[in-house]
């Protein structure tokens, strides 16, 4: 990716003499490893035993969320570049790829001369602030307001990494209000009520900026550090789920099942525990709850329907599925997100996107979807924002590519409306089907009847690689893994 100045490479066709009084909103929500299950409207989507993966009638009601999805579109097929927070955040900051932002992985910082969508907007008399969890600017931790800011304008409230429970205002700026014995900042809850837990300190934080009299407009970025672990979440929600009867996903303790070797080594399996999963339904109804304040902020304030709203999470969580917690791996419980966009001015109330959707294509898609047009070569990311109603500009949308977070080679994929091809460092290609298993137990590499699809998606994959410099599909053994799958059925 080469190095070029902003101004030099955007080119805003659509902006012209238009009244800034006159463009778009932005308001981007995005939660930190939320299994997508946890969503009503996901849920809708689903099979009975899809929906309910941890037990009949388990579930948490997300009516705020939901509501996006009713009044916007639901993307099915929607997942993480790569699913670990930093380098997803910054391919969507950005619409490059993680390998070409600086943030091939956690803790390192974002590249301060490609664009992000902050800088593009201020560049468009946008007010640009963002809130919350950043995880963008290296190894500060919380380090409020950090040096490497992606260019957004507003950031007393942006804090670099970190899953707080508990903040507070003081003289000078926000603190983390919950210390350790050492008198460090701790993730301990220390009692978090309604105005100090972090979910509900960001959320009043960012009324307070969408409400603004400023006759400019706004893209504001609220990121909970919420879902995430620590698994604790303030009262009421603390006990809110405790009558359900949780059982572990189907996927859980099967013996005879052999996984692929990319899942990682046999000892990171974890023990089912019933409480952390009461915690984790806690901690997404209380997000729901939030998310409802501030629909209700901007319908008070007569902005609701002018501001293009996107919900998605930085990647998934297993909880429990196949054994483990948390992401890094490409299953769909670790790389799946959530994805709504509601604005009634060019997404259709009720509408399901079913073709891939990556985390790299939130920004294109959002600076399109707010008018803005741009140089072909600044982002490689996709601009969604026609296919996601038009249903020939869908049909020709149909790859997203994922990769592991480091800078080591472990694994790349490939996603499209039903299969996923993966391949890996110390394993054969593994392809998934969603709708023959969509538990993902069993690999159909090889498989009577895959040969073409296999093809396809590895011609894809091969394409990608080369348009986006991604030196993991030079490594030797996903570089065979490539070549035999180019060559399946031939």
């Amino acid at each position: 990716m080469r190095s070029v100045s902003v101004i030099a490479i955007l080119v805003f066709v659509s902006l012209g003499m238009v009244n800034a009084s006159e463009l778009p909103n932005i308001l981007l929500i995005v939660t930190d490893e939320h299994n997508f299950r946890t969503l009503g409207c996901y849920r809708d989507h689903l099979p009975k035993e899809q929906a309910e993966m941890w037990g009949p009638g388990v579930i948490v009601e997300t009516p705020h969320i939901d509501r996006l999805a009713k009044e916007g579109v639901l993307c099915t097929r929607a997942y993480a570049t790569a699913p670990v927070c930093s380098p997803c955040r910054a391919a969507m900051i950005t619409g490059l790829y993680p390998q070409n932002t600086g943030v091939p992985t956690n803790n390192y910082k974002l590249r301060t001369d490609i664009p992000t969508l902050a800088s593009v907007l201020n560049q468009s008399g946008y007010r640009t602030g963002f809130i919350g969890k950043w995880h963008l600017g290296g190894e500060g931790k919380p380090e409020w307001s950090p040096e490497i800011d992606g260019g957004f304008i507003q950031k007393k409230y942006m804090f670099n990494r970190g899953h707080w429970k508990k903040f507070e205002l003081t003289k000078t700026g926000a603190e983390v209000a919950s210390q350790d014995k050492k008198g460090e900042p701790s993730y301990s809850l220390d009692n978090a009520d309604v105005k100090s837990f972090s979910t509900d300190f960001l959320t009043d934080r960012c009324i307070d900026f969408v409400g603004g009299k400023e006759s400019e407009p706004f893209l504001a970025v609220v990121s909970y550090p919420d879902p995430h672990g620590p698994n604790t979440v303030r009262a009421p929600y603390n006990t809110m789920f405790d009558h359900l009867r949780f059982l572990p996903p189907r996927t859980y303790g099967l013996k005879d099942v052999i996984g692929p070797k990319w899942l990682g080594n046999e000892k990171s399996h974890t023990t089912f525990q019933v409480g952390q999963m009461r915690q984790y339904f806690g901690m997404v109804k209380c997000l729901d709850d939030n998310i409802g304040r501030l629909l209700h902020a901007l319908e008070a304030n007569g902005k609701l329907d002018s501001t293009i709203i996107m919900m998605t999470s930085d990647h998934g969580d297993l909880c429990y599925e196949h054994d483990r917690l948390n992401k890094g791996n490409p299953y769909e419980g670790s790389a799946r997100v959530p994805m709504l966009i509601r604005f009634p001015k060019k997404v259709s109330a009720g509408s399901v996107y079913s073709q891939p959707f990556g985390t790299v294509d939130i920004t294109p898609t959002l600076l399109h979807l707010a008018g803005k047009e741009y140089s072909a070569d600044t982002f490689q990311g996709r601009d969604l924002s026609v296919a996601l109603h038009d249903e020939v500009s869908a049909a020709s949308s149909k790859y997203t590519f994922l990769r592991n977070a480091g800078t080591k080679a472990s694994w790349i994929c490939v996603v499209d409306s039903r299969y996923k091809l993966i391949l890996s460092v110390n394993d054969r290609p593994w392809l998934f089907d969603n709708q023959q298993d969509p538990d993902e137990l069993h690999n159909f590499f090889g498989r009577p009847g895959t040969e073409t699809v296999t093809r396809i998606l590895a011609e894809s994959l091969k394409s990608y690689s080369v348009a986006s410099d991604d030196a993991f599909a030079k490594q030797p053994t996903i570089a065979k893994s490539l070549n035999l799958c180019l060559q399946v059925g031939l």
